[in-house]
């Protein structure tokens, strides 16, 4: 009987536990769904409204609720990216968002949650806004600040032009992963970016391997100097770094600087240097391309016989190579290319 007794006890706690839960998810819905419902609302209204606002010809209405909140800052964004080539609106939303939003986002960059201090931080970013630099830098070393969130702060200095990221950067202990670097770098005026270049040695690797690519992205002729100190480097990376820059400015001031990155022992860098004659259409490299047609990797023989065919007299130089070269894989290559161009095949 105390067994049967005990069963009974189980089974009616769990019930009137499943019950309460069951309830509290009720409540928390109908709270969701009203909640969604004000916010629709606000939406609508600040939709007709906004663009008299922002012109001067309206006072806004201040949000004072989450509702009210959360709507203004879906409308602003969206009108935001709709606007944001016209110079004068845009910094109108900027001053809107640090009037209204600037108190919701300061305590938000403070929450528990990972997602909501996330979220605000790519808002801050989003609205320039210059006010919670302060805050944004306070975080940026914070325990359980998070290597996203962390990487998000670098963001908004970097698009504020915030000296500060120098600083962070040439200290931080940490290494993130190249690409992001390269996207703060691509972000930064002339004269901050400058201030980068200058000091690239006092970098770890990985930043300056983000420095050299960031310069040949900027497409500035006045870095070239720079990028081509790299070519004689004892470190493969950086001269791989070196030639992609260059390839993207398609241009260095002595081509004869790559001749050794042609023989290099990273089929990486002798594809890049081999990449680089295309847009210098040099006759000097023309055998040193000849040679790489019968290179062991394919990436390698494609981007010599790219290049070739670029030449002036290209077409027929592969051709020639198609009859009487004595590799197969430079042949092969020769009239892949070739057939590219939308010549006949003449392998034999």
């Amino acid at each position: 009987m105390n067994g049967i007794f005990i069963i009974f006890q189980v089974s009616l706690l769990l019930f009137i536990v499943l019950n309460v839960l069951f309830i509290f998810l009720v409540i928390r819905k109908v709270y969701a769904n009203k909640f969604q419902i004000q916010k629709q609302h606000w939406k609508q209204e600040y939709l007709k409204h906004i663009d008299l606002v922002i012109r001067g010809k309206e006072e806004l209405l201040f949000p004072d609720k989450l509702s009210m909140i959360e709507a203004f800052e879906e409308v602003l964004a969206r009108y935001y990216s709709l606007m944001k080539g016209n110079t004068d609106i845009a910094s109108r939303i900027e001053e809107l968002a640090e009037q209204v939003l600037h108190n919701d986002y300061k305590k938000k960059l403070k929450h528990g949650r990972w997602s909501i201090r996330m979220n605000t931080l790519h808002r801050i970013e989003k609205f320039r806004m210059v006010s919670l630099i302060e805050d944004c830098v306070a975080i940026y070393d914070k325990e359980r600040t998070s290597e996203l969130e962390s990487l998000q702060i670098l963001r908004i200095l970097a698009n504020l032009q915030d000296e500060r990221i120098y600083t962070i950067l040439v200290n931080e202990e940490r290494e993130f992963p190249s690409f992001y670097y390269l996207d703060l770098f691509v972000r930064l005026n002339e004269r901050l970016f400058n201030q980068f270049t200058d000091a690239v040695k006092d970098f770890p690797l990985t930043i300056q391997f983000s420095l050299i690519e960031a310069m040949g992205e900027r497409g500035d002729y006045s870095y070239i100097p720079k990028i081509e100190f790299y070519l004689r480097s004892k470190n493969a990376e950086l001269r791989i770094r070196a030639l992609k820059s260059l390839n993207k400015v398609g241009y260095l001031t002595d081509a004869e600087k790559i001749r050794p990155s042609l023989n290099a022992e990273s089929w990486q860098e002798r594809m890049m240097a081999a990449k680089l004659i295309k847009p210098l259409r040099d006759k000097r490299f023309i055998d040193d391309l000849l040679i790489l047609l019968s290179d062991d990797n394919w990436w390698v023989r494609t981007t010599a016989a790219e290049s070739i065919i670029a030449q002036q007299n290209g077409v027929e130089i592969l051709e020639d190579v198609v009859h009487t070269h004595v590799d197969r894989f430079a042949r092969d290559i020769a009239n892949e290319w070739l057939l590219r161009k939308g010549k006949k095949s003449v392998f034999r």
